[in-house]
C-alpha cells in the first residue's frame, strides 16, 4: 500500500494534509462518530401525550379583591410532572447524568362569573400514563395550577402569578396571595414576575395598606 512508503515526519505531514483537506471539505474526523442530522434529533425527542378526553375535573375559582385596575390579559396553566423516575431512560453511561423529570404545561380557559370572580376547569388526568421508554408506565401527576395576569398584556407590564399546588387543590383548600398595588401595571423592572406572598406581614409595614389579593379555591366536579 502507498502509505507504507511514508515514515517518521513524512507520515505526520501526510496526516496533517489529510486533516486540512477534511476540514476544508467540512468533514468531521472519524473519531467523533456520526453527526446527527436535525431530522434525527427531532425523531429522538420523546413525545409525551396529552389526554384528549380527561374526566377527573375540578372547578378552579379565582377571586380578585381591591385590585388597582382591570386585568385584560389572563391565562391559566396546569403543570404535570412524571412522578416515577424508574420509567425513564437509565443514566448516561459516559457522564452518569440522570434523565430530567418530564414536565408539561397545559393551558386552560378562565371565564368571568361576576365582577372580580373567574372560574376554569382543570383536570388531574390531563396527561396519559404510558410506557414511553420500554421501562414501565410513566405516571403523571398534577403538580401545580397557575393563573397569570397582566393589566393589558402589553410588553413590559408586571406579570402577576397566582398558583395553588395540586395537593392543595385536591384537598379543597383555599389559598390567598397578597400583591403590592404599586407594581400595577408596571414595576421598576420590565416584565417583572410577581408571585405574591401568602402572608401580608412579609411586606414592609408602610406597604400593608396598599395590597390587593387573589384567592384560589376549588371543588371537584362529578362526571
Amino acid at each position: 500500500m502507498l502509505i507504507k512508503k511514508f515514515t517518521g515526519c513524512a507520515v505526520i505531514a501526510a496526516f496533517a494534509v489529510w486533516v486540512l483537506i477534511a476540514a476544508a471539505a467540512g468533514c468531521a474526523p472519524a473519531s467523533q462518530g456520526p453527526v446527527s442530522t436535525p431530522a434525527q434529533k427531532e425523531k429522538s425527542k420523546m413525545e409525551y401525550r396529552q389526554n384528549p378526553n380527561p374526566t377527573k375535573a375540578h372547578q378552579l375559582i379565582m377571586r380578585i379583591d381591591n385590585a388597582p385596575g382591570e386585568f385584560g390579559w389572563m391565562h391559566g396553566f396546569m403543570q404535570y410532572d412524571v412522578t416515577n423516575r424508574e420509567c425513564l431512560p437509565p443514566p448516561d453511561e459516559n457522564h452518569g447524568h440522570l434523565s430530567p423529570i418530564p414536565t408539561r404545561s397545559v393551558e386552560f380557559d378562565l371565564t368571568q362569573e361576576s365582577p372580580g370572580e373567574y372560574s376554569g376547569i382543570v383536570y388531574t388526568d390531563g396527561m396519559i400514563d404510558e410506557d414511553y421508554h420500554g421501562r414501565g408506565v410513566c405516571r403523571w401527576k398534577l403538580m401545580n395550577v397557575q393563573v397569570q395576569l397582566k393589566a393589558t398584556g402589553t410588553e413590559g407590564e408586571t406579570l402577576f402569578m397566582a398558583d395553588i399546588f395540586g395537593e392543595e387543590l385536591l384537598a379543597g383548600k383555599t389559598k390567598t396571595l397578597y400583591f403590592w398595588k404599586g407594581g400595577y401595571p408596571h414595576s421598576s423592572v420590565r416584565d417583572f414576575p410577581d408571585s405574591g406572598e401568602t402572608d401580608q406581614d412579609k411586606f414592609k409595614l408602610e406597604l400593608r395598606d396598599d395590597l390587593f389579593t387573589i384567592t384560589l379555591a376549588s371543588k371537584e366536579l362529578t362526571p
